[in-house]
């Protein structure tokens, strides 16, 4: 299920007032998405500077690795929905699909105001059909095994490899491949990581039907402030009320109502890092319409009230 994992993150956020994006397309479909390795390369390294990331629901059938040097968003793995900012690196293995959603204010033409990463993209077999079936290489084979759920990488392993990820944006020939090698086999000894998406979504994941749960993932993050019905939401979806429930509950293990709750707190956390709100303000600025639910929802998620979560972070709450 997508998990809010909302107070190991939310020191990430900025302090500065925000409102949910509005910027996806309304018609964005999740596409397979072709990596272009150039001619001289086995794999590809991308150094992106924009004023926002490839934001579409997308997966490809080459693993992936990267960090983001500047930018704050949300990044959604599989069912895992977390916050990102700057210094996130991620290991997502083939087949996966992923976002990175970056804050609106990233859609804004803001002067000067950019995301930067960089991205390394490799096939398993970019090396040779039999390449990761050495035996030196059976830490680096597992690893790309558990990465097809997508893998947050913290720590003192993080800074190694953003050290590396650095170099080997201008690294040539036979370096790019042995600093990849490197970078692959420093995270397979690790333990500085955890996995991001369940073992119940990867299994039961079909990545050639995506356009459906596409359109309504965008639809709700659109929306989430206001009023949203079954109805409504089925008819986005292009199916019947009941057919919606239940192809919802199987494509993401949880009801669309939990769904959209998470949605919401997410939301109302960064409203209380980020603004001086009072509670009663957050809840409906976030799209609950009943204090007393609200409450209960957020301790029965973070566990903790959101007077707790606010003064954890260091701000002036008001009840």
């Amino acid at each position: 299920m997508i998990s809010l994992r909302l107070c190991a993150f939310a020191r990430d956020f900025s302090r500065k007032g925000a409102k949910p994006q509005r910027n996806f397309s309304k018609h964005m479909k999740p596409i397979l998405r072709k990596i272009d390795t150039g001619t001289n390369y086995s794999f590809s390294i991308r150094e992106d500077i924009f004023p926002f990331l490839y934001n579409h629901w997308h997966y490809h059938p080459e693993a992936e690795l990267t960090v983001i040097r500047k930018g704050k968003g949300t990044r959604l793995v599989g069912d895992s929905m977390e916050r990102f900012a700057d210094g996130d690196l991620i290991l997502l293995g083939a087949n996966i699909p992923h976002l990175w959603r970056g804050d609106d204010i990233y859609f804004k033409k803001t002067p000067g105001l950019r995301m930067e990463a960089i991205a390394i993209h490799f096939t398993e077999e970019c090396f040779g059909q039999q390449f990761l079936s050495l035996p030196e290489l059976k830490s680096v084979k597992e690893l790309l095994i558990k990465a097809r759920k997508g893998l947050k990488i913290t720590g003192a392993t993080k800074q190694l490899i953003i050290e590396k990820m650095e170099r080997i944006v201008k690294a040539k020939e036979v370096i790019r491949i042995t600093l990849l090698l490197e970078m692959l086999y420093i995270i397979a000894s690790s333990k500085n990581y955890r996995l991001l998406a369940s073992s119940g979504f990867t299994k039961s994941y079909d990545v050639s039907n995506t356009d459906r749960i596409n359109e309504i993932y965008t639809y709700t993050f659109n929306n989430f402030q206001e009023k949203i019905s079954i109805k409504k939401i089925a008819s986005v979806a292009s199916i019947s009320q009941h057919s919606f429930c239940r192809y919802f509950k199987k494509r993401t293990l949880k009801t669309y109502w939990q769904f959209l709750q998470e949605v919401r707190l997410g939301y109302a956390c960064k409203l209380l890092i980020e603004n001086d709100m009072s509670i009663a303000q957050v809840c409906y600025e976030s799209g609950f319409n009943n204090l007393s639910n609200f409450n209960r929802y957020f301790k029965a998620l973070i566990k903790k009230t959101p007077l707790q979560y606010g003064k954890e972070f260091g701000r002036k709450n008001h009840g």
